[in-house]
């Protein structure tokens, strides 16, 4: 039986992230499920417990920033995971927490696919599926996903199989991200087990856990940005160029973004615990618009990085095997997440509505 609260101790930031890039190049150039990283994972326990208690969330955040600055690809797929168990851990009955978290104690992972094919849109009828997902990423590795539908009374979850689902890969053709695997996967005729539903209509969307749960793939980006920073002075340090005043005006740039970004991320950590002890009050507001001032300011601070990054190392970080050249792919394509004017827009509102105020102390 899963014990709720157990503890898994958290590898060296550093370490970890540099085993993880080890397979990094291959599984850009075969666009293969990064399988090694994931072995690495599961042998530190990361993927049957990782830290999901509300008081963790900022380790929670430094272990996606970590895994991220290893490779951004392997990021994605395991914050959809840890996605998809606090989805369980919250909505859950007593019997499915205690099935599904046993999966992923074995080994099995978990998704969270939302995006519908537009033309074929997931849908259950008379109890079988029809339809397709598309951006469905880590098929090609993972055990089971969360799927959402929309019947009349809501947005539901199901929790699906994947190894029987019919899965287009000539979709996914991006310039980064490529070992994501966000190909498009298709239910027809899958029949759908009652066990499989998790939740009540809307759960999925409820606030202030959904816009608040983008903090998640801000920290996976931070990661990313930290893995160009490191790749950039290395490359300075390697030629000799980190005494000229002007990279090291660039390296200074760069380490203040990076550093910018996670100083977002623990305050956003903060919020997210102010709203779990208090979660009909006004500190769930302040989640939301912490949680939108954070993706906004790791987009920013990221695309600035990326520029100084591109800037100090030159031609040379353009041409393959340079790293940097897979790391921008990535990192380019990964920072394109859902509405982001909307979620700046939102910070605003919260400001001019008094919802939220920059500096403001945190409510113990």
């Amino acid at each position: 039986m899963f014990v709720r609260h157990e503890r898994v101790e958290l590898p060296a930031d550093a370490a970890l992230a540099k085993a993880l890039s080890v397979s990094a190049v291959e599984a850009d150039r075969s666009g293969a499920f990064p399988q090694a990283a994931f072995e690495i994972l599961k042998a530190h326990a990361l993927v049957g417990v990782p830290p999901l208690e509300d008081e963790r969330i900022g380790d929670l955040l430094r272990l996606l920033a970590t895994v991220g600055r290893g490779d951004l690809n392997v990021g994605r797929i395991y914050e959809g995971h840890v996605n998809a168990m606090l989805l369980v851990r919250a909505h859950g009955t007593t019997q499915q927490r205690e099935r599904w978290e046993a999966v992923a104690r074995r080994g099995g992972l978990f998704g969270v696919w939302n995006t519908d094919l537009p033309a074929d849109p997931l849908r259950i009828e008379r109890g079988i599926f029809q339809g397709s997902k598309a951006f469905a990423s880590g098929v090609d590795g993972l055990s089971h996903a969360i799927v959402t539908v929309s019947p009349t009374e809501g947005r539901r979850m199901v929790i699906v199989p994947v190894e029987r689902l019919v899965v287009d890969r000539t979709w996914w053709k991006p310039m980064g991200m490529r070992a994501s695997g966000s190909h498009v996967a298709a239910f027809d005729g899958v029949a759908v087990d009652a066990d499989w539903m998790l939740g009540a209509p809307d759960s999925y969307v409820r606030e202030p856990w959904f816009s608040g749960g983008a903090i998640r793939f801000a920290a996976v980006q931070t990661g990313g940005m930290h893995a160009v920073f490191d790749v950039a002075l290395q490359h300075l340090l390697k030629t000799g160029r980190d005494g000229d005043p002007y990279q090291r005006q660039r390296i200074a740039r760069m380490a203040i973004a990076v550093e910018t970004a996670y100083a977002f991320l623990d305050r956003a950590a903060d919020r997210w615990v102010e709203a779990a002890r208090e979660p009909d009050g006004g500190a769930g507001d302040r989640l939301i618009a912490a949680a939108n001032a954070t993706r906004s300011v790791v987009e920013m601070s990221a695309m600035s990085l990326l520029e100084e990054a591109e800037r100090a190392v030159g031609a040379a970080g353009f041409n393959a095997p340079h790293p940097l050249e897979r790391l921008v792919r990535d990192l380019r394509t990964y920072l394109r997440q859902p509405n982001p004017d909307g979620a700046l827009s939102s910070v605003g509102a919260a400001i001019a509505d008094g919802r939220w105020t920059p500096g403001e102390p945190l409510r113990r």
